[in-house]
């Protein structure tokens, strides 16, 4: 009896740990704008227009950078900055001057 409620009890704890992980994870989008009134004032719709232009510019933004595979970046952690590769960007207008 003492076992199956220690089984009971380490499923239920699983289960309320992967439900708090995954509610972080429905906090990484920001929220979509609501709609205003179909009566609503052209400043409401000026404002709603504005806020899904923000909204979409930040589901689908840009993600500048180098991607690397997962290897590579526990070799970065491990052994620091490859040698072979340079720290930081190289600009070529910098020798015009």
């Amino acid at each position: 009896m003492a076992n199956l409620l220690r089984s009971w009890m380490m499923l239920a704890a699983l289960v309320f740990c992967l439900l708090v992980c995954l509610s972080s994870f429905a906090d990484a989008y920001p929220p979509k704008p609501e709609s205003p009134a179909g009566n609503a004032s052209p400043e409401d719709w000026a404002k709603y227009h504005a806020a899904v232009r923000h909204y979409v510019n930040l589901i689908t933004r840009q993600r500048y950078g180098k991607r690397s595979t997962p290897e590579q970046a526990m070799a970065w952690l491990l052994f620091g900055a490859d040698s072979n590769q340079e720290a930081e960007p190289r600009s070529d207008y910098g020798d015009q001057w």
